[in-house]
């Protein structure tokens, strides 16, 4: 019997989403943290849906300072934002070890 995907976020990452969340708000990219929480949330169900599901893309070299051996997938939230997940992968589990957007990463996939 095949094992099930799985797809987990390492702690730091769990915490990254969270700071995220208030972050949005706080600057008044969202008008209510509801909003914010949604715009996450969004993301974090993309990936959960589709890590392991879409062709691995190996990370550019840098992004080994987070984990060795990570793949990425992409989430386009907006016009404006390009979201990053990156994982590494063990049999069917996926464990995400960083995230970050094009504002930050877009220089590195050149």
């Amino acid at each position: 019997m095949a094992m099930a995907r799985q797809v987990i976020f390492s702690n730091e990452v769990d915490l990254y989403l969270d700071e995220l969340t208030i972050l949005l708000f706080e600057k008044n990219y969202f008008s209510f943290p509801g909003d914010a929480k949604a715009y996450v949330d969004r993301m974090v169900k993309y990936m959960r849906t589709y890590i392991g599901i879409l062709p691995d893309r190996p990370a550019p070299q840098y992004f080994s300072r987070y984990a060795p051996d990570l793949y990425y997938i992409t989430y386009h939230a907006n016009q404006n934002t390009l979201w990053y997940g990156f994982y590494q992968q063990s049999l069917n589990i996926f464990i995400v070890r960083h995230i970050t957007n094009s504002h930050i990463a877009a220089q590195y996939f050149v």
